[in-house]
């Protein structure tokens, strides 16, 4: 009589062949080593203490975003949006606000300020494109802060089944013919 093996039942996330696959639950959690939250927070903190800059001057504005995009290096976080309105003593959507032309700055520091704006963006690109951001979340943050959006365009060609349109005279006389009548004109 031939030996027969008992398989024991494979389980959800277990052993395939000689190696293992992670669960998905793993693929899909968040990464974080020791210590990147207290990182994090000192990041955001050291911003906690800045006087809001008179947002009338430019070149203190312009001093505020070297300021912070330096300290984004220093700490090697990647610059963001809200990152930058803390900077400023702002909102995220009050610098919406001012990137969109919605305030009473002078156009100076809208450009200075839109400038700044356009550095985020190309970095937001850059971490997509090479793999540095979870592409959902680029998405998400590109959406949400820099005014992208899904769009799909529909061009629209009306189809007339009878061809170009005819007269009413002229569309009588061709089903009268196709019917084999004919008209009487009586003038």
């Amino acid at each position: 009589m031939a030996e027969t093996k008992e398989l024991a039942p494979r389980k959800r996330g277990g052993t395939v062949g000689k190696g293992t696959r992670p669960k998905q639950s793993e693929k899909m959690s968040v990464q974080v080593e020791p210590g990147d939250n207290r990182r994090y927070l000192e990041h955001s903190l050291a911003m906690w203490d800045w006087e809001k800059p008179d947002m009338s001057d430019n070149e203190q504005v312009r001093e505020r975003i070297v300021r912070y995009f330096e300290l984004c290096a220093k700490d090697d976080m990647k610059p963001s949006v809200a990152g930058l309105a803390m900077a400023f003593g702002l909102d995220r959507r009050r610098l919406w606000e001012i990137v969109t032309g919605q305030s009473k700055l002078t156009t100076l520091v809208v450009d200075t300020i839109k400038k700044a704006y356009q550095i985020l963006n190309m970095q937001m690109e850059n971490y997509m494109q090479n793999g540095k951001i979870n592409p959902v979340a680029g998405i998400f943050l590109m959406k949400n802060n820099m005014g992208y959006q899904d769009k799909s365009e529909m061009v629209l060609t009306p189809n007339n089944p009878l061809g170009d349109q005819a007269n009413p005279e002229e569309l009588q006389q061709k089903y009268l013919e196709a019917a084999g009548m004919e008209i009487d004109d009586e003038d």
